[in-house]
This record gives C-alpha cells, structure tokens and sequence, in this order.
C-alpha cells in the first residue's frame, strides 16, 4: 500500500497562492478604508459648508437690516468682510411679528470655527444663544450690495471649509446671494 502526500511543489503552489490572495486582501482594505476616510473628510467639508449656508439664509431672508455694528452681552460685533449682523423682526409662537421688538443675530469665525450668536427679544420663539456651525472652517466673506449697511439689500456669502485625511486635504466651496426681506416695494 503506498501512502501519497503532498509534493514539495505542491505545497510550494498552495502557499503562494494563499500569500497572493492575502495580498490582495489587504489591499482591498487598504483601498476601502483610504476612500472611506476621504469620504468621511467630504461629507465633513461639505456637510459644514451646507449647515452654514443653510443658516445664512435662515437668518439673512427674514432680515429687515445689515447692522453697522451690534453688542451682545457687552461684546461689540461690527459687519464687514468676515462678520455679519443682523436685525430680524421678532415672532412669537403663531408666527406674527412683535411690533417693536428685534432680534439680533451675528455670524463671526475664531480660528477655524465658525458660529452664530444670538439674542433674541421678549416674546420672540428664536432662542439666545452661541451656537457652533462648523469645525472646518477655511474662509468666511461676506459682500453687500451697497456701502452703507442701511441701504443693504442683499448679501453675498461665500464659505470654503476644508477637513483632512492623511494627507490629502478635501475643500467645500459655496457662494451665495441672499436677499433681505426689507427690499422696496414696486409701484
């Protein structure tokens, strides 16, 4: 009776067929978790940059005013290039304005932050407070149709963030004109 085992050549064959196929084993992972890690540093760049936009027009649309300047809790904010203030007509819970009460809102950026601040009137239903909008903020502009804050209709705003994976940097850019509700009437 002969007993068979595996050849030398053979044994040879099933183990670079198996370091073979963990090679491309790990490269698949390897694959996947770089494009998931460069997904992951997308949907943060771009998922910031949309939330900010989004509460741009939230707070510039109702806007009755572009403020010069405004102070909050004894903190002066002053609208420019990279700060916004705003005044809004303040609601109560159905919706109606409250006749002479405001709403203020500025947007402003420390380091790579950018926030909302708000202080809201007696009676309105917009809550006071400091409220982060991105953790991956590159830059912040604001534009106005017009020099003088009072005669501001509309506001362009442009955000780029940026979120990094590795090495590679992944950057969101949104631009957008937003009008204020406080535009003239036509005849």
């Amino acid at each position: 009776m002969i007993k068979r085992g595996f050849t030398l050549v053979e044994t040879f064959v099933v183990i670079a067929i198996s370091v073979v196929a963990l090679i491309a084993l790990v490269n698949l992972f390897l694959i996947f978790n770089t494009t998931y890690g460069n997904q992951q540093a997308f949907m943060a760049a771009a998922g910031s940059a949309g939330g900010a936009m989004n509460a741009f027009e939230a707070a510039i649309m109702p806007a009755d005013h572009v403020l010069a300047s405004h102070s909050f809790s004894g903190t002066t904010y002053s609208s420019g290039a990279t700060v916004l203030v705003l005044s809004i007509p303040a609601a109560d819970g159905s919706g109606n304005i409250i006749a002479g009460v405001e709403d203020y809102i500025v947007f402003y950026s420390s380091s790579a932050k950018l926030y909302r601040l708000t202080q809201a009137g007696a009676g309105s239903t917009r809550i006071s407070g400091l409220k982060e909008l991105s953790s991956t903020l590159n830059s912040i502009s604001y534009t106005y149709d017009n020099a003088d804050f009072t005669k501001v209709t509309n506001v362009t705003a442009d955000i780029v963030t940026q979120a990094q994976f590795k090495q590679q940097i992944v950057q969101s850019h949104l631009n957008e004109q937003i009008y204020l509700r406080n535009l003239p009437l036509s005849p």
